[in-house]
């Protein structure tokens, strides 16, 4: 057996060992059916898994059993409707099958705790704004709108790093602003490790993150080619406004509950705290919902 026959045995047995390992796990009432004679294991039994899932009970068992089969992406996904899987698991069982992850449609994010809410709004006139553990930013005040205009980008792209890169007139007044895009670059691939990398799906996001800035943008592809890694925290931001000048910051950043971060740009200087009334009244201008 040459290494590479070696290496899809493996993922086979692994994927049948996790097909065993859920269906253990299910009982006949979960999916509807009568207890029946008492069980000699607990679980559903091989046969009642493939009906349910509507594939033949040899087909299935050779599958449990870590023979050579190649299932489509179709009866992968009746299978993990049947086991009760939730997306990570779902992705693991594509990904042991030989497949791309199954396709996950984009979900509302959870409703943000209002005293987090208030507490962006608070921070005015300094920006500031809330994003999650993958990213996404979920919360802002005036100011931050006036800067990074949020509410111009959909929810798939209203990530923090995906705006630092494709948001024009935001790299325009950052100054040095490679020097903070290859640490936000370090910062992502930082959080990819904290979350456990491929093994989970926050880990999965980010890398999926990190792929699509690659695709998008040379620079990025170059700097992540450095392989740079560095824990996230606060740093100077000097910006170079188009119609207020110079503004330089202090970018705090404070974690939350439920991996939520509260980014603060807080004044340097007196003179950037004199002209943030300006950027207030620009911010409220455009418009800045409370959270999404």
């Amino acid at each position: 057996m040459t290494i590479d026959q070696q290496r899809r045995q493996v993922r086979r047995d692994a994927l049948a060992d996790f097909l065993r390992s859920r269906r253990a796990r299910l009982t006949p009432a979960e999916v509807g059916m009568a207890p029946g004679v008492r069980r000699r294991t607990p679980g559903l039994r091989r046969e009642e898994i493939a009906v349910l899932a509507g594939v033949g009970v040899t087909w299935y068992t050779w599958l449990e059993q870590g023979r050579e089969i190649n299932p489509s992406p179709e009866v992968l996904g009746s299978l993990a409707r049947t086991l009760r899987l939730d997306p990570a698991e779902t992705d693991y069982l594509f990904r042991l099958a030989g497949n791309q992850p199954a396709p996950h449609t984009l979900s509302a994010p959870p409703e943000l705790p209002a005293a987090l809410v208030r507490l962006v709004q608070a921070q005015s006139p300094a920006p500031a704004f809330l994003m999650d553990a993958d990213w996404t930013v979920r919360a802002w005040n005036p100011e931050a709108e006036a800067l990074f205009d949020f509410s111009a980008w959909e929810l798939e792209d209203r990530n923090l790093a995906w705006v630092a890169f494709a948001h024009r007139p935001g790299r325009a007044r950052t100054v040095d602003w490679e020097r903070h895009g290859r640490r936000m670059l370090a910062h992502l691939r930082s959080a990819y490790a904290e979350r456990g990398g491929e093994a989970t799906a926050g880990g999965r996001r980010m890398a999926a993150l990190l792929e699509r800035l690659r695709e998008h943008f040379p620079e990025a592809a170059a700097w992540l080619d450095e392989h740079e890694v560095q824990d996230r925290k606060g740093a100077d931001k000097d910006m170079e406004h188009e119609r207020l000048g110079p503004l330089r910051f202090d970018q705090i950043v404070l974690r939350a509950p439920d991996e939520l971060q509260l980014v603060v740009l807080s004044p340097r200087d007196l003179a950037t705290a004199d002209r943030l009334p300006l950027l207030t009244a620009m911010g409220a201008a455009l418009g800045s919902p409370a959270a999404v």
